[in-house]
C-alpha cells in the first residue's frame, strides 16, 4: 500500500514501523501514477492537491489577497441581513471600548493580539481558509456600520481606509499566512502527515520562516495604526517609511531567492 500526494510518494511496510519515501517532480505525477496502476500497487491521495499555478506561494498569496479584498468590499456595500447590523455594531464598540483611553502601548497591544489571532487563523487546513474569508467578511460588514454610523456612504470609508497605510500592510499579511498553510500540507510537505510536526524539514522552515514575517508585518501594522489614532489623516505622512521599508524587503527577498529554494517548491 502507498500513500500519494501528487509529489511524494510513501510506502508503509507490512508491519507500519518501517516507511520510505521518494519525491518526484511535479511533471512526473501523470506517469508515476500511470506506473502506480499498472504494477498493481494501490495507492491513496493523503492530501490536498492544488492546481499547478496554485502551488507557488507568491502567486497563491495575490489571489488570496485579491479574492479577500473583493469579499471585504462586497461585505461592506451590500445590504445587512436581519439582525446583522446589530451584531456588528455591538462588534464596534467593543474594539472602540478597547482603546478608547488607552495609552500608546496598550492600543498597539489591544491592534496586535487581533491581528495575529486573525493571521494564526488562516494557517489551519481546509478551516483556516474558511477563517481567512470570514475576517475579510466581518471587516467589511464593520465598515458598514462605521459608514452608517458617521453618515457617509460606505465606499468613502473604503476609499479613506485603502488610502491609509495600515491598511494595506495589515491586509498583506493575512494572505501571507493563509498560502503558507496550505502549501505546509500539500506541496511544501516531503514526510508523511504523522511526521510532519516531529522532523525539521524544508516544508516546515518555510512555514515557520512565513510566519514569522507575518508576525513582523503585523507589529508595523499594529505600530502604524496605532500611531494613526493620534495622527488621524496625518498618517498619509507614514507612506514613506511603508515604502522605503517595502523596497528593501522586496530587494532583500530577490537576494534570498538566488541562494534558496523558491517558496513554491517543495
Amino acid at each position: 500500500m502507498a500513500d500519494w500526494n501528487g509529489r511524494t510518494l510513501w510506502f508503509t511496510s507490512t508491519d507500519s514501523r518501517r516507511k520510505m519515501s521518494v519525491t518526484f517532480d511535479r511533471n512526473d505525477a501523470p506517469l508515476v501514477e500511470r506506473s502506480l496502476t499498472s504494477w498493481g500497487v494501490r495507492y491513496s491521495p493523503r492530501s490536498l492537491r492544488l492546481p499547478q499555478v496554485l502551488t507557488h506561494f507568491s502567486t497563491l498569496a495575490l489571489i488570496l489577497f485579491l479574492v479577500s479584498q473583493l469579499i471585504l468590499i462586497l461585505a461592506a456595500v451590500l445590504p445587512f441581513f436581519p439582525g446583522e447590523m446589530q451584531m456588528y455594531n455591538t462588534i464596534l464598540n467593543s474594539t472602540r471600548s478597547q482603546v478608547a483611553g488607552a495609552t500608546f502601548i496598550e492600543a498597539f497591544k489591544a491592534i496586535f493580539v487581533n491581528n495575529l489571532q486573525v493571521a494564526w487563523g488562516g494557517i489551519l487546513p481546509v478551516l483556516g481558509q474558511l477563517s481567512f474569508g470570514l475576517a475579510s467578511y466581518n471587516t467589511g460588514r464593520v465598515i458598514q456600520v462605521i459608514a452608517i454610523s458617521d453618515q457617509y456612504p460606505a465606499s468613502v470609508v473604503l476609499i479613506t481606509l485603502y488610502l491609509l497605510p495600515h491598511t494595506w500592510v495589515e491586509e498583506s499579511a493575512y494572505p501571507l499566512a493563509t498560502a503558507a498553510g496550505l502549501l505546509a500540507v500539500t506541496t511544501w510537505r516531503s514526510v508523511s502527515p504523522s511526521e510532519f510536526a516531529h522532523r525539521i524539514n524544508w516544508g516546515s522552515w518555510k512555514l515557520a520562516f512565513v510566519m514569522g514575517g507575518v508576525v513582523l508585518i503585523l507589529i508595523a501594522a499594529g505600530l502604524i495604526e496605532t500611531a494613526g489614532l493620534y495622527l488621524g489623516t496625518g498618517e498619509l505622512v507614514l507612506w514613506v517609511p511603508v515604502g522605503i521599508m517595502a523596497f528593501f524587503i522586496v530587494t532583500w527577498i530577490r537576494t534570498r531567492r538566488r541562494n534558496i529554494p523558491s517558496l513554491g517548491s517543495a
